[in-house]
Parts: C-alpha cells; structure tokens; sequence
C-alpha cells in the first residue's frame, strides 16, 4: 500500500492554514529576527504532535553579511572607477593600487558570500541567535537509516529588482555588475604590469568603459528593500508545512517504517547564506554518519510543473548525491509525475551545506528558475500558494520515505 495514497483532505486544510497563521502571526521574519525565533517554537509545538522526539537548537550568525555586502562592494567599486579615470592625468602608484585592491575585495565578496556562501566578512556585521528545530518519528523496528525532509522557516529581505522588472531586471544587474568588477580588476592589474603608462586612446577607452560600470554600482546599492521582510509563504512556508504534513500522515495512520526514522528539519536563517543549514550539519556530522542519513531539503513548492530535483547547488559549486536524486525521480515517478535533473542559477538550497558536511542529499523544488513576481518580493503572501503543488510534493515524499526504507539508495541507482 503506497504511503502517498493516504493522503487526508484535513492535511491539506491544515497545510494551507498553518501557512497563512505564521503569515499573519509571525511578521518580518527575517534571518536572525525575535519573530523567526518565535516562528522555530511555534512549528517545534506543531511536530511535538506527531514525532517521538523534537529538538530546538540555536546558532549565532551574522544575518546581514549574505547581502549586506553589496553596498560595499557598490561603494568601492565606483571609488576603485574613478580612482583609476583620475590616475589617468595624474599617474601614481599609490592610487592605482588602491583601486586594484578595491575592486579585488568587491570580487572576492561576491564570490565568497554570494556565490559560495563563505562567511568572508560576516564578522564586521552584528550577531543575532537563530535557531534549528528538529524531530524525529522513530521506526517500528532496529533504527538502520534516517531520512530529513525540510524547510526554513525564515523569509527574505524583499529584492528590489525582483518586484520591479523581475528576470529583465535581476539578470542584467547582476551579471553586469559581477562582469563590470572583474574588467574594472583585470585591467587596473595590467595597467600596473605595464608600470602605469601614459593614457593614449587605448587606455582612455577603458577607463571609459570602466565608468560605465558605474551604473550598475548604483544599482547594487539599492539591491535589497531592507525595510520590507517578505512573508515568505512560498519561499519557504510550503516546504516547511509540506514536510510537517509528511510526519503528520504518517502518525495520524499509525504508520511506522520498518527501520527508517522519518525526520523533519526546519532550519533558520537560509537566507543569510544556508546558515541554519550549515550549523546543524557542523553540529550533528558524527551523529548522522553512524547511520546513513538523507537530507531532502524542500524549496519554493510553487509550480507542479516544474517540480524538479537539484543535483547541482549553490549556482553549480556543489555536487549533490546522485543515488539521492535517482530515489527522489523513482518517487515522482511512482505518484505520476516525471521529474528531472535541474540546476539552481543563481542561488542554492540548504541541500547544499549537508553536501559540504560530507551527507547524502539533494533538493526538491517547485519553483520556475526565471524569478517570477512571488520571489522575495511582498507578493510571497498565503494566498499566492499552490495546494495541487504542494499535495504533490508531499506526495513524493512520503513514497521517497517508503523506497529508501525498503529498497535503500544503492538500487535506486540508475531509474
């Protein structure tokens, strides 16, 4: 009997209004927030329903460094542009090399923070406390496999571009301005290999070219609304609940797997940079490698269409279990739905941070790759979901759960 087929219409009713109560009750949850923190206990409440065991764990972090570097980075490239256009009349060392080192550092920052989700300067941010709920519905035999699904509980500062322009708007600033720092950087470096010479037409055409890299310097100033936390309803509410609800059938049918124990993992602070994600996998690896463990985390379970299992994560760095992403295909498959293969562009998923803990585990997502106006905007609100998504995904769920414990990851190998 298929776990999926279970499936009760009082879940999805709980699922739809649980969201809009942690909407509506939990306001500005932002990474790092009182009302994050509040939102983590009220979910820990909800799972103590269903799982043998529920914990509540905190971490430090530094929320506003995942995006706060880009007004940094803003500033010190149109100093490090005007700098060199300056240097161009009046030549000297000192300048030049302080543009270079200017442009290296706004590099580095995007690189690091926003493309690896290093903690490159999270230190000159403030700390705030977050916190990781976990619980656990234990097999009704000999424990021999665990099996996470998740999602975060927090939401994000509002994009600006996102709201105003979506995709037209998002890519173009980020790519012109990641291309304008490296052009700004490898030029002043051969303008200082070459001992600074004289500015002919060549070298006044780069700096031309270099302060017209400018514009999108501003932009990157005004990138993030910081006055306005989303509501986070999709992004990522959905996951949240859909993995509760996955817990909730099992226990509401008495169902105990022979020997996985069905966990659920609600993580804090995602979006400062999978924070949450990679203090529980630094707190509790030895713990998770004496018994093979996999990490599903959900994401944005939006649009049933595109409902898809990220193998490669955090914009294409990290390589995600290959035999996890055949279980999660075989289970779509089982509950009538043919997922693929997809990457994350940019962005990632906290499947990405258990990867980099040396854990099994992909992602499952159902949001379109071009951002569309749900995403980090005010428009991420409790009646913008999609219940036939989410019943989906649950769906997927409970039957990945059913084949790992029967079958395990090495045969789901190759489907």
């Amino acid at each position: 009997m298929r776990l999926s087929a279970q499936i009760k219409q009082a879940t999805m009713d709980y699922v739809v209004s649980g969201i809009r109560f942690v909407c509506e009750n939990f306001k500005k949850r932002g990474p790092g927030t009182e009302s994050e923190r509040k939102a983590q206990d009220y979910l820990a409440g909800e799972l103590r329903q269903w799982a043998d065991e529920v914990t509540v764990e905190e971490f430090s972090l530094h929320p506003h460094a995942f995006m706060g570097f880009m007004p940094i980075a803003g500033v010190f490239m149109i100093i490090s542009v005007i700098l060199f256009a300056v240097n161009g009349r009046y030549p000297t060392a000192a300048a030049t090399i302080a543009s270079a080192v200017l442009a290296l550092f706004s590099v580095l920052m995007f690189i690091l923070e926003f493309m690896l989700y290093e903690e490159f300067i999270d230190f000159i941010f403030p700390m705030k406390k977050s916190k990781n709920v976990f619980a656990v519905r234990k097999p009704a035999g000999e424990t021999k496999k665990r099996i996470v699904f998740g999602g975060h509980a927090d939401a994000a500062w509002e994009w600006t571009f996102s709201l105003h322009g979506g995709k037209a708007a998002l890519a173009p600033i980020i790519f012109g301005s990641i291309l304008g720092m490296l052009f700004v950087f490898v030029t002043d470096i051969i303008y200082l290999v070459m001992k600074m010479p004289q500015f002919n037409t060549a070298w006044t055409v780069i700096s031309i070219l270099q302060l017209l890299t400018i514009p999108f310097c501003i932009a990157i100033l005004f990138f993030i609304n910081w006055r306005v936390v989303v509501d986070g309803a999709n992004d990522n509410l959905t996951a949240c609940y859909s993995s509760i609800a996955v817990l909730k059938e099992l226990a509401e049918n008495d169902i105990r797997l022979e020997n996985t124990e069905v966990c659920c993992i609600i993580t804090g602070s995602e979006e400062a940079g999978l924070r949450g994600a990679k203090a529980f996998g630094k707190a509790h690896a030895n713990e998770l490698n004496k018994v093979e463990t996999v990490m599903i985390p959900l994401e944005t379970i939006r649009e049933k269409e595109q409902l898809a299992v990220y193998n490669l994560d955090e914009t294409g760095m990290v390589h995600n279990d290959e035999s996890v992403c055949d279980l999660l295909i075989k289970a779509g498959r089982n509950v009538g739905i043919e997922m693929q293969r997809a990457p994350i562009y940019p962005g990632s998923t906290d499947a990405a941070a258990f990867t980099k803990a040396g854990g099994k585990a992909a992602g499952l997502g159902g949001g379109n790759h071009d951002p569309q106006t749900y995403y980090h905007t005010r428009y991420d609100s409790w009646d913008n979901i999609s219940e036939d998504c989410i019943k989906k995904a649950i769906e997927i769920c409970l039957e990945t759960a059913y084949l790992y414990d029967k079958e395990g990851l090495k045969k789901a190998e190759g489907n």
